[in-house]
């Protein structure tokens, strides 16, 4: 019963999951994180947090990696599709900076640097890697679109793509095993989020997702618990094939050479095979039709080429995050604004998804009657639409654009406030956390 149950989950998280995928896969994210830890975020943790031990270290290691993942995070059960949606097209570079600025302890200001590795993994991870790969390994798609492949034009290629990276990686014994994950922790900094989340987009997250800690907790469990039996899984059914294209992979899935002492003290050298109740999953996955869900399954190897794009891929993510942060060191970000799935600047026009984010938002901000409208998000948002050709608006969509336009001339006319004036949907200031007593003059 318990293996049907696992069963039953898995295909639901696919359903859930896959197809929506952003940009590099779960743990593609996480091999990031540790790839720059020692050489990278530690050193700058122990420069803003001197008197943090290795214990705090260790812990923060975990916000770090809930960091780099949260801009998914709506994507997961339970979660907000106009969330991520927000953090891959609508203010970026600001959302990252913010989350930065807004950082008041080691755990928050990790986390905010996993935010950092998210912005620079989408940004270069699509446009040298994925969005190449994809018309590499499915030719067809290739004919409809062209050599370069977006997110927007085909979701299930590019999820069956990131999943191929990460059974791959992890095969090969590239990436950090599930037990050096579940030492290290995967952690949340859910007032910090708030904080900046408020402050980039004049909404409260809380509104956003119907229920946030159900949210983060689902999430927690979905990356800690649920990906690793998918990529296990489909390393399992896919085996044969990645072996003829691959045949140094192998299937231990634990042995990673990470020069943690501790890791080793705690879980020892043994390789580990996967549970009975893995196999048997991967087994009733194999014997099933691949349609719906599992369809997700049915992913190829990305080859020679396409695993060459990749790896370029991850490479100058890497030497961008670790610039990034070294300039941290001494002075602040001006992280651009782009669009996640494709690299480029945001800018009306450039991408559906970007210009649909967009008008949802203002479509928000007008039904709160501009409470949280900051200077700087009414002029992100006027600097957007500036350049808009509105008779191709009014011609490809008169409804949807005739009610933005409104939204547009409304927010034009309304006041901004103070950041120190922003409040949550239940009156609080957003730093103080506790009710506003003045409010601010517009600014």
């Amino acid at each position: 019963m318990r293996v049907l149950y696992r069963l039953l989950v898995l295909v639901i998280f696919l359903q859930l999951y896959t197809g929506k995928v952003k940009a590099y896969s779960v743990l593609t994210h996480e091999a990031l994180i540790d790839a720059s830890w020692a050489k990278s975020i530690r050193p700058l943790l122990k420069l803003k947090y001197p008197e943090a031990t290795d214990a705090d270290l260790k812990k923060a290691h975990g916000y770090a990696y809930g960091g780099c993942l949260m801009a998914d995070m709506g994507y997961f059960p339970f979660g907000s599709t106009y969330f991520t949606n927000l953090s891959h097209y609508v203010r970026s570079g600001d959302f990252v900076e913010n989350m930065l600025q807004e950082a008041q302890n080691l755990n928050e200001y990790a986390f905010a640097l996993g935010t950092l590795c998210h912005y620079m993994a989408d940004k270069y991870g699509h446009s040298i890697g994925t969005n190449h790969t994809v018309p590499i390994v499915y030719p067809k798609i290739a004919k409809k679109f062209g050599n370069v492949v977006t997110y927007e034009e085909d979701h299930s290629s590019h999820s069956k793509v990131e999943l191929s990276f990460d059974v791959l990686e992890t095969a090969k014994g590239n990436y950090a095993p599930e037990a050096y994950h579940d030492f290290i922790g995967f952690e949340v900094a859910k007032p910090v989020l708030e904080r900046a989340f408020l402050k980039t987009y004049g909404e409260d997250v809380n509104s956003v997702f119907g229920d946030l800690d159900l949210a983060i907790s689902t999430y927690r469990w979905s990356v800690k618990s649920l990906m690793p039996t998918v990529t296990r899984a489909a390393w399992k059914l896919r085996k044969n094939d990645i072996l003829k294209a691959n045949p140094s992979a192998n299937s231990h899935t634990f042995r990673y050479k990470m020069r943690k002492k501790a890791y080793i003290k705690e879980f020892g050298n043994t390789r580990i095979k996967g549970t009975f109740g893995e196999r048997a999953v991967a087994f009733l996955i194999s014997i099933l039709p691949k349609v719906g869900p599992l369809k997700a399954l049915t992913f190829k190897d990305p080859g020679p080429k396409g695993e060459e794009l990749f790896i370029r891929s991850f490479d100058t993510v890497l030497v961008h995050y670790h610039n990034a942060l070294e300039l941290l060191h001494h002075s602040k970000l001006n992280l651009q604004d782009v669009d996640y799935d494709t690299g480029k600047p945001t800018m009306i026009g450039e991408y559906k998804l970007a210009d649909k984010t967009y008008a949802k938002l203002v479509e928000n901000l007008e039904d709160t009657k501009f409470n949280n409208l900051t200077r700087p998000l009414k002029q992100n948002i006027l600097n957007f639409y500036s350049k808009a050709d509105t008779a191709k608006l009014a011609r490809e969509s008169a409804d949807d654009w005739k009610k933005t336009y409104k939204g547009l001339q409304a927010l034009k006319m309304a006041n901004t406030v103070g950041v120190d004036s922003l409040k949550t949907a239940k009156g609080l200031n957003y730093k103080l956390n506790e009710p506003v007593t003045k409010v601010s003059g517009s600014k």
